[in-house]
Parts: C-alpha cells; sequence; structure tokens
C-alpha cells in the first residue's frame, strides 16, 4: 500500500498555479491510498514506455516517457512529507471551481517518493442540491461542495528519475506545461491544417509563412489533435461563449482570421489553453502566470 498518502489539488487563481491540500479522514485517507495503489499498479504495470511522439496516439498498453524532466517549482518542491504545511481547500470554497487536477504524493514499499495525477474539470464538482444521498430512509443533498475522484490515473511523476509518464498529451497539458515538448510545424503543415475543410483562412500565405515559433507548435498541436474531424463549425462555435474569442462561420466553415491577435486567441481556443477565473471572469492563458491579451 502507499505510505504517508497526501491529497492536494491544482487551483489556478488569477494569474497563479499552486496546490492546495484536501484534508482527508483517516480512514478515507487509507481507503484511498489501497485505491490509488491500485491504479498506480493498472498505470505502471505491464506497460511499454515510448518516447513522445506528437503525432502518435499511445495504446493501452504504452505510455509516454518524459526522462530528465522537471516539474514546475511550486509542484515539484513539495513531497508526502510538506503537503501538511500548504493551505486546506476547505478554508476558501471559490478554490473548488478552480481545480485542474487531484494530485497525490505518497511513498512507495521502497520508500520513494511518488507524485500521482488525476484529470478533473468541474464536471466532477458536487454542488449542494444535486446530489442525493441516502440517510437514516430520507435522501439529502450536502450543504457544501464535494469532489468526484476518477477511476485510473492521467499521469506518474518519479522525482528520483526525473521521469514523467502520461498516456494523452491534451489532459495532462491541461495542467501541467508540456507545450514546449511539441516540435514546430512546418509552412507544409501549417497548409494542410488550414487547407482542412472546416475552416476558411483569411490569409494562408500570410499563415504559413509570416508567423512566430508560437504559432508554428499551436499549429503543430491543432493538427494531431483530431478536434476539427470531431466537431462541427457550428460546434465549435457554440462551445466558444464566454471565452472572448470570435468565431466566424460561413458556409459551415471556421473564418481563420489573418489578423494576429485572433489567430492567436483562435488557435488557443481550439487547443483548449484558455481559461476563465471562476472569480473575477478574467481570462488566463492555460499553463501560464499571463492574462489572457
Amino acid at each position: 500500500m502507499l505510505d504517508n498518502f497526501q491529497l492536494a489539488a491544482i487551483i489556478k487563481l488569477g494569474q497563479q498555479q499552486r496546490l492546495v491540500r484536501i484534508p482527508l479522514h483517516q480512514g478515507l485517507q487509507q481507503s484511498l491510498a489501497n485505491t490509488w495503489q491500485s491504479q498506480l499498479n493498472a498505470f505502471v504495470e505491464d506497460v511499454q514506455e515510448i518516447g513522445f511522439n506528437a503525432g502518435y496516439q499511445p495504446e493501452q498498453h504504452e505510455r509516454f516517457s518524459l526522462s530528465d524532466h522537471d516539474l514546475p517549482d511550486w509542484l515539484g518542491n513539495e513531497s508526502s512529507q510538506t503537503i501538511q504545511n500548504l493551505p486546506p481547500i476547505n478554508t476558501n470554497e471559490a478554490w473548488v471551481d478552480s481545480i485542474k487536477a487531484i494530485v497525490a504524493f505518497a511513498r512507495n514499499d521502497a520508500g520513494a517518493e511518488l507524485v500521482l495525477f488525476q484529470n478533473f474539470t468541474r464536471s466532477h464538482v458536487i454542488q449542494p442540491g444535486r446530489f442525493l444521498f441516502l440517510q437514516n430512509n430520507t435522501y439529502e443533498t450536502t450543504e457544501r461542495p464535494g469532489l468526484t475522484l476518477e477511476s485510473k490515473l492521467s499521469a506518474v511523476y518519479l522525482p528520483a528519475d526525473r521521469k514523467l509518464l502520461f498516456h494523452n498529451f491534451r489532459t495532462v497539458n491541461t495542467f501541467l506545461p508540456l507545450a514546449e515538448l511539441y516540435e514546430e510545424a512546418s509552412e507544409e503543415q501549417i497548409r494542410e491544417v488550414l487547407g482542412h475543410e472546416l475552416l476558411a483562412p483569411a490569409d494562408v500565405n500570410a499563415l504559413a509563412t509570416e508567423t512566430s515559433q508560437w504559432f508554428r507548435k499551436r499549429f503543430a498541436m491543432l493538427k494531431d489533435s483530431g478536434v476539427l474531424d470531431q466537431y462541427t463549425a457550428d460546434d465549435i462555435a457554440a462551445r466558444s461563449h464566454g471565452y472572448d474569442v470570435v468565431i466566424e462561420v460561413v458556409n459551415d466553415k471556421i473564418v481563420f482570421p489573418a489578423e494576429k491577435s485572433a489567430a492567436k486567441k483562435l488557435l488557443q481556443f481550439l487547443n483548449e489553453e484558455l481559461f476563465r477565473g471562476p472569480i473575477t471572469e478574467t481570462l488566463y492563458e492555460t499553463n501560464s502566470k499571463r492574462e489572457a491579451d
């Protein structure tokens, strides 16, 4: 069983990404240690570790492996011994709506530190009045927000080896900065993306030839994401409400603007790199400490 099991949450408030502690009853702590041990076994046993390849979707038995990888300081400086020093999430209920991932810190049988990650979205929040539980033959509801945990891990980090294991880039990129792993898309690849049947680019030549490293990486991410194949233009436009991005749909195609700031905002939205603060409603860039332009 995992030893000294501690649970925390990655939250993003304003311009800061940080960890907060999730206090646990001792009985629940022991139960979760067993559950997460099983999830860890399923994630690492009998799997093949492969180097990250942006254009490859791992099979169920494969895990991307990043060697010599360091976590951000706000996360990498913590361990199962230090989590108790973090502020508890129950001191500010607004933090619940800002959770990006659930993180477990623990030690294995050999005494080595482990960091285990589960994906978390707003759908994992149990709001009062929307969840009923049976108590003394009567259904009641919780008075404060609750959390739902996943049944599997999204990533595992081994501090001693500085190794990160994960299966899905887009999932992990929502709470860990992985965009820099992507190589820049070539001019030909950018033209290929802009030639998608769902897009109507305003100026293909300008977007393909007069673009920065940032744009080339995001075009590469969009190319591999499959988003344009999974949704219609109207679907994407409907999901853009509240993200301060203008999506113009003409003849069932999304107009891809040539103007750089508009093109950047559209790429950020399509790559799911925008985040709106639940308190101030300010729009921020995911995995960044900069307010979105």
